[in-house]
Formats: C-alpha cells, sequence, structure tokens
C-alpha cells in the first residue's frame, strides 16, 4: 500500500514538473505595442544586469507610455527601467516592486500615483500580463496567493502551471512562443512602449481647475503606497512621486491628497498636469486616446524634464562613461530605430 502510495505521488510530482516546463511556451507572447510589449516590458527586466540600474520607473499603462527611459541615457547617462504593467492595481505594484529589489538595488524610485484611485480588480488578462512573465519565487508566489483572486484555487493553479490555461493554444503556437518561452533578453526600450498615434484633447487644462471637490485616499491603495514607503525608507532609496499628464484620470482634489501624504512621509510629489505649459505639451497632439495617454512626443516633454530635474538634485552616475554599460549605447541604437520604424508605420 505503501508503495503504491509512493508511486501515485512520484507520479504527480513528475507530470506537475513537466506542466512547470512546458508553461513558458504555452503562455500568449504579449509582444506587439497593442498587446503593450508587456512580455518584453517584464521578461526583458530580468536581462538587466544585476544592480545596475540606478532608477526604475513604476506605475500603470500611463508611466510606460508617458516615460522614456534610453532618452534618459542618451541625454544623462541615467541607467533606468520602466518596470511597469498594464491596468495595475495597487497590490500588483507592490509585488512587482518586491520583485524588482531582488535583482536590482536602485537609488531612486519614481512611482506614478494614478492607480491610486482604482480600487477594484483589474482584468484577468492584466494580470496574466504581469505574472505570467515573472520569475517565479516567494514574491510571485505572493502575488498569486493574493484575496484578488477570491480564493479560487483552480484559478491559482493556472497562474503556477499556465499550461493547464493555454492548453488549447498548442495548435495556434508560433516562433516568439518559443523564442520567449525561456531565458530573457534585452528590450531595448527599456520598458517604454513606443506609440506614434494621435488622438487630440480638446478640453485644454482646465480639468485641473479647484472645482471643490474633496477626494481621499482610498484604504485598500494606500496600504500599499504605505508599505512600498516603509520599504524604500528601510533601504534608503529615495522614492518620487509623480502623476504623469492624464486629462482623463486625474484632477485637482487627487493631486491635493497626494500632495498631503507626500507631505507627511517626506516624500517629493511632481504633479505633471500642473506643469503643462512648462513642459509645452500640447494636448492637440501629444495623446495617443484623447487625454487619457501621452505618445512618444508627449512622453519626450515628460521626460526632458524628469530627466533634468533628476540631473539636477541627485548625484546619478552618468554611465556612459562605465565600460559595463557597452551594451546600452547598442540599446540606444536599436531604440531609435523602434521609433522610426513605428512613424513610418503610423504615415501610411
Amino acid at each position: 500500500m505503501l508503495k503504491k502510495i509512493l508511486s501515485i505521488i512520484i507520479l504527480l510530482l513528475s507530470v506537475t514538473t513537466i506542466l512547470y516546463i512546458i508553461s513558458p511556451i504555452f503562455v500568449p507572447k504579449w509582444t506587439t505595442t497593442e498587446d503593450d510589449n508587456m512580455t518584453q516590458i517584464v521578461r526583458g527586466f530580468y536581462a538587466e544586469k544585476d544592480n545596475s540600474l540606478d532608477v526604475i520607473f513604476m506605475g500603470n499603462s500611463d508611466m510606460y507610455n508617458g516615460i522614456a527611459p534610453m532618452q534618459l541615457w542618451d541625454e544623462y547617462g541615467i541607467a533606468s527601467y520602466a518596470y511597469t504593467s498594464s491596468g495595475q492595481r495597487m497590490w500588483t505594484a507592490h509585488y512587482m516592486f518586491l520583485d524588482a529589489l531582488r535583482s536590482q538595488k536602485p537609488q531612486i524610485i519614481v512611482f506614478d500615483v494614478d492607480e491610486i484611485q482604482s480600487t477594484t480588480n483589474t482584468s484577468q488578462a492584466c494580470y496574466r500580463k504581469a505574472y505570467d512573465n515573472m520569475q517565479m519565487s516567494p514574491v510571485k508566489i505572493r502575488a498569486i496567493m493574493h484575496p484578488c483572486f477570491k480564493k479560487s484555487i483552480s484559478k491559482r493553479i493556472t497562474y503556477f502551471l499556465p499550461v493547464t490555461r493555454f492548453h488549447s493554444r498548442i495548435f495556434q503556437l508560433t516562433e516568439d512562443d518559443f523564442k520567449y518561452a525561456y531565458g530573457y533578453k534585452t528590450f531595448e526600450n527599456k520598458g517604454q512602449v513606443i506609440r506614434t498615434t494621435i488622438a487630440e484633447y480638446r478640453g485644454g487644462n482646465s480639468y485641473m481647475d479647484d472645482k471643490g471637490e474633496k477626494y481621499e485616499f482610498p484604504k485598500n491603495t494606500k496600504k500599499y503606497m504605505d508599505k512600498i514607503v516603509k520599504t524604500c525608507k528601510k533601504k534608503g532609496i529615495e522614492l518620487i512621486l509623480i502623476e504623469i499628464p492624464s486629462a482623463n484620470s486625474w484632477s485637482y482634489a487627487k493631486s491635493q491628497e497626494i500632495s498631503k501624504y507626500a507631505a507627511k512621509n517626506n516624500l517629493t510629489f511632481i504633479d505633471f498636469n500642473f506643469l503643462l505649459d512648462d513642459i509645452h505639451l500640447d494636448w492637440t497632439h501629444d495623446t495617443i486616446d484623447s487625454g487619457n495617454h501621452l505618445n512618444i512626443w508627449g512622453a519626450k516633454k515628460v521626460t526632458r524634464y524628469i530627466g533634468k530635474y533628476l540631473h539636477e538634485n541627485y548625484n546619478l552616475p552618468d554611465r556612459r562613461k562605465d565600460k559595463n554599460y557597452k551594451e546600452w549605447f547598442n540599446a540606444s541604437k536599436k531604440y531609435h530605430q523602434n521609433i522610426e520604424k513605428a512613424i513610418k508605420e503610423s504615415n501610411k
């Protein structure tokens, strides 16, 4: 009887191991702009050499559309990466933050606060884009066990063994499914999603007028922000809060609430929605979706400002002079080629 039980256990372990090994092949590969390049963003982060990033940008789609890490490299030699996810929630932000610290010791983390207002679950697609690409680790296990999955054992199993969710893709597998299944490839955009679409917003800057409204930092998102603040202080990481221009999701009241939170925690908060004239943002040209997200021209303007701010206020090394960063010059070349290609395709 004991021998039979052991045989069953060994069989189950063997099957589980095989499923775990082949799962990366079956996970969908989100490698296009339409899919937010999430496979390259997350897996590309692991391709960065340990402790090589001085600045890490974190947040939701506002961040990966609105910041250009390679521009910081070109202009200041700042080694940075936008480690973000689409439709991100604060609990996901917290786990990605902890995941980032497993391999990097950044001097600065710049966090976009737009997602603090998102108090409900995001879509399963957004969770999968982030978690299915993350390395297996205690942090990922904690993320999968989070209550956002409503204690569904079957759903959680699919995050440990994605092949159980995506096995039907066996006849749809492409070259990319094998290319991105194992190992980690450098993402030359360093986390930015290059978008050249222009969909104008005609509302001007009035969305940031004081309308006498009140806004309170939601408790179920604030607690994760508190965790990030606490960990940064413990590890000596400078945490900068920002809000990238977003006419459709931001307001004066929200900005005031975050300003109070930043002051209470001795943090810098840069709200770009109050700096539109300073950075020369043009809502009729610099947005991809009528005021919600920025395109590459808007991102360039935000990045120019944040780059100057970081350069003038922090003693960040110019890594262009460091022989250990030679591959960043190749990444920069490819990055600019990606931009040129995207612009040409959008003009067809």
